[in-house]
């Protein structure tokens, strides 16, 4: 229904509105797999193109965000889809949303317990927690000096398509079938109430949700032999921060879950970390040392990701003109002994060209379905 109202609505404001503004990239990203597994590709090549478009008119905005991508060899990541798609209205101290966006909440490196408003986006690289899928919406926000509120309805359950089983990136152990299994509807609202404010005098900035609705944390079952997901209900109590004293930044995820469903009745999952910058380490560059720590407890404790982890990382910003930065670390499942190793650069090429390189490495538990895997993955793009 919101997507019908809001159509109408972008043409209107293209044919009557002065200010545009936009910005994108364009390229290509290439990734390679060291495995020995049957009927799987141990490469993938794919374009690209990522566009942001905003047309503003007084108080208000619309904003439309472009995604598209052709895989050389998946077909089923050849497509286009706005992730965003909204109006905004401003107020002398509020605004209202209506529309398709996306938003991330979280305070932690390598993984946000909180961000759960968009589903993730299985059709891009399954290890990037932030490639998601626009959520539909009617958002509601009041400003106050140092904190907000917002009223937020979510009113369509989207279902997580996957690539399909030849490429480097499908990692289901049997057959993936998208169709989505809910308890009360796709359409059946999800609310979220979220504060967030920070200090005046020490540097903190927190936010507290709560949730009533579809919890994005989706069990698997097994129907006619295959995968499906199951999205159920939940009371849901988030909340996140972020403290910095001198040098060293101290953050916090939290989550505790309630539902009527049987398979998860209730769990909790919380994560601590810590963030010391050395600068001026090496010359003008700055090292940050980065540890965190997350744990989960309740039904399904043991098929959760980060269920009782430990990750260890650093960051190396080189604080030069093509804005380098160096990323890597490991993450180590204490329970089995799992473990994830990456490294990942990233830089500009004059100016207006984007070169990013990353490394994975999957050292799996015994006996586990996923074997040991290496991954290099390479991405260039022009962004205008």
């Amino acid at each position: 229904m919101i997507k019908k109202l809001l159509l109408p609505l972008l043409l209107s404001c293209s044919l009557f509105s002065n200010e545009l503004e936009y910005k994108g990239n364009v390229g290509f990203e290439s990734k390679y797999l060291l495995h020995d597994i049957a009927n799987k590709r141990d490469s993938a090549l794919a374009l690209v193109l990522e566009a942001r478009v905003k047309k503003s008119f007084g108080d208000s905005e619309v904003v439309a965000k472009l995604k598209a991508l052709f895989d050389k060899d998946d077909k089923n990541r050849r497509y286009f889809d706005f992730t965003d798609l909204y109006y905004l209205y401003n107020f002398e101290n509020s605004d209202i949303l209506i529309g398709r966006n996306s938003r991330f909440w979280g305070a932690l490196e390598f993984y946000n317990i909180t961000d759960v408003f968009n589903t993730k986006d299985f059709l891009d690289d399954v290890f990037d927690y932030k490639s998601k899928l626009g959520s539909w919406n009617v958002a509601y926000t009041k400003y106050f000096d140092n904190s907000d509120l917002s009223l937020i309805v979510k009113v369509h359950e989207q279902r997580q398509k996957m690539q399909d089983q030849k490429s480097v990136d499908y990692f289901f152990p049997l057959d993936y079938d998208d169709e989505l299994i809910t308890s009360k509807g796709k359409n059946r609202p999800t609310i979220f109430l979220k504060y967030s404010g920070s200090g005046d005098e020490v540097q903190i900035d927190y936010s507290l949700i709560y949730q009533n609705g579809y919890d994005q944390n989706r069990y698997m079952i097994i129907k006619n032999g295959k995968l499906r997901q199951n999205a159920y209900i939940v009371n849901k109590f988030l909340g996140f921060f972020t403290l910095v004293v001198d040098d060293t930044i101290y953050k916090s995820e939290l989550s505790f879950a309630k539902s009527d469903d049987k398979t998860i009745s209730k769990y909790s999952h919380v994560g601590f970390g810590i963030e010391h910058t050395l600068y001026s380490f090496w010359d003008t560059k700055d090292l940050g040392l980065l540890m965190e720590y997350y744990r989960y407890s309740g039904d399904g404790s043991k098929e959760s990701f980060f269920a009782n982890d430990l990750s260890i990382g650093f960051r190396l910003s080189m604080n030069d003109l093509d804005s380098s930065e160096v990323l890597g670390g490991v993450d180590i499942d204490i329970d089995n002994q799992e473990k994830i190793t990456f490294i990942k650069y990233d830089t500009r090429v004059y100016n207006s060209y984007k070169l990013s390189l990353s490394y994975q490495y999957l050292d799996p538990k015994q006996n586990s379905l996923f074997p040991r895997l290496n991954s290099l993955k390479l991405e260039f793009g022009y962004y205008f």
